[in-house]
């Protein structure tokens, strides 16, 4: 099914993306921005503002809280748009397709780049149930006094940005990423089968090899480890090349849990492919030959 927001874009005009933008603004200090607030940064007359509110309020872009004041906030359809208008805008894509799947805290859209190449964008969703869970354990959250669930969302996006571009300069088995916009990553499109998925996974020990392959290399040559690798987040090409998906929750091979989150990373692949392929590796020879590099 197609992007919600995406088919509201051509009925908004850019009074409206600056009255979106100002309920954002006003949302890094408090859950709901007054009526005062949007009418100060916009600069309209209160009954033209109202009568703006009213138009998105009713098309879910932003909701209505009324108590001891009137405020606005954002809705994700409204954050939706705001990130998919400056994408378009950027030419960082031209048009926007199907859903390619949803996951726990993000969905994945086929896109186009202007020059017709298919792409996918990455939408982050830090969702409601999730959100004080995600805050406590991710550290690019746990610092941040007011954070709203739309932030979180584009905290998340801007850290697995980060990781993609440094796997990218070191030639790591990663999509390309090509842009973001608040928290919707652009990134290369690549048709293949999550590890997971594939019935029967033929030179099963070569593709093992790639996965700690990617490991070392994360390890000791980009400094830092994914920290939730599984057989869902690894997925074989058409062409038989291995990719690595997924990484907002890596960190940098010198943070205290580390070597934890490696260990775990090492784990779950041996185990998948233990069971799956019945190939039996020796985790600590793995560990020891990913660490080599300290030596």
């Amino acid at each position: 099914m197609p992007l919600e927001a995406a088919t509201l874009l051509k009925g908004l005009k850019k009074i409206d993306y600056k009255i979106l933008r100002s309920i954002e603004i006003g949302m890094r200090y408090g859950e709901y921005v007054p009526i005062e607030s949007i009418i100060s940064y916009t600069k309209l007359s209160q009954e033209r503002t109202e009568f703006l509110l009213d138009r998105l309020h009713k098309k879910g872009l932003i909701r209505r809280w009324i108590g001891h004041f009137t405020g606005y906030e954002l809705t994700v359809m409204g954050y939706d748009a705001l990130a998919l208008d400056r994408l378009y805008e950027s030419k960082l894509i031209v048009a926007l397709g199907e859903e390619i799947g949803v996951g726990k805290e993000s969905q994945v859209f086929f896109a186009q780049r202007p020059d017709e190449t298919t792409c996918i964008i990455k939408i982050h969703r830090v969702g409601y149930t999730s959100f004080q869970q995600t805050r406590k354990k991710r550290r690019y959250t746990s610092d941040k006094r007011h954070l709203s669930a739309l932030y979180a969302s584009r905290l998340s996006a801007e850290e697995e940005f980060k990781w993609l571009q440094l796997a990218h300069e070191y030639g790591l088995p990663t999509p390309t990423p090509y842009g973001i916009n608040r928290h919707i990553i652009v990134m290369e499109y690549f048709d293949g089968l999550i590890l997971n998925d594939i019935k029967k996974l033929n030179d099963a020990d070569l593709f093992l090899e790639d996965v700690i392959h990617f490991i070392k290399d994360a390890w000791c040559k980009a400094g830092f480890v994914h920290g939730d690798l599984s057989q869902y987040n690894i997925i074989i090409t058409s062409e038989g090349e291995l990719k690595v998906i997924d990484l907002p929750q890596a960190i940098e091979r010198d943070a205290p849990n580390a070597r934890e989150l490696l260990e775990r990373d090492v784990h779950n692949i041996v185990t998948f492919f233990e069971r799956k392929c019945q190939i039996s590796p020796n985790e600590q020879d793995l560990l020891s030959y990913i660490l080599s590099c300290e030596d």
